[in-house]
């Protein structure tokens, strides 16, 4: 086997796995950084690094930050900061429309209950109303974690 200086290839998940994970990843990722942010300013470093670490595995093995020292407050609230904004809009993106899956999606009988779904998608039963509304919010989660998927930058910062 010749020795080369090429790098071999790193493994990529699966697209839908990948997308899973985004998808979790912008639902915790805004929670976690305010969290990480509070615990770096109150002397928690180390658990806020931890936290962060955790949250970037999230993302694959290339998107952990790397640092072999120990946590301290200014890189962990340097990283905080940096990703706020993209972990704002990752969440403003995935929040959503999790919440429309489970209520208008899953929860979709219990969201009508008593009411005349004979007008609405998928009516006029409510069985078709529901499988017509949770197909839409299925569809909507894909889209939002496939652009996820597409937004995430290759390389760390």
């Amino acid at each position: 086997m010749p020795l080369t200086s090429t790098p071999s290839p790193a493994y990529r998940r699966p697209l839908p796995r990948r997308a899973a994970l985004l998808l979790a990843h912008g639902l915790l990722a805004l929670p976690v950084t305010v969290v990480a942010l509070v615990l770096a300013v109150t002397g928690n470093a180390s658990t806020a690094g931890r936290l962060q670490r955790r949250l970037a595995s999230l993302g694959g093995p290339d998107a952990s930050p790397s640092d072999a020292g120990p946590d301290r407050f200014r890189p962990v609230a340097g990283r905080a900061l940096r990703g706020l904004p993209a972990n704002a809009l990752a969440f403003a993106l995935a929040a959503p429309s999790v919440v429309l899956l489970l209520t208008r999606g899953l929860l979709y009988p219990l969201a009508t209950a008593g009411e005349d779904v004979s007008n609405a998608w998928g009516g006029p039963t409510a069985a078709g109303a529901w499988a017509a509304h949770f197909a839409i919010a299925v569809v909507l989660v894909t889209v939002v974690a496939l652009l996820l998927v597409a937004t995430r930058r290759p390389r760390r910062w």
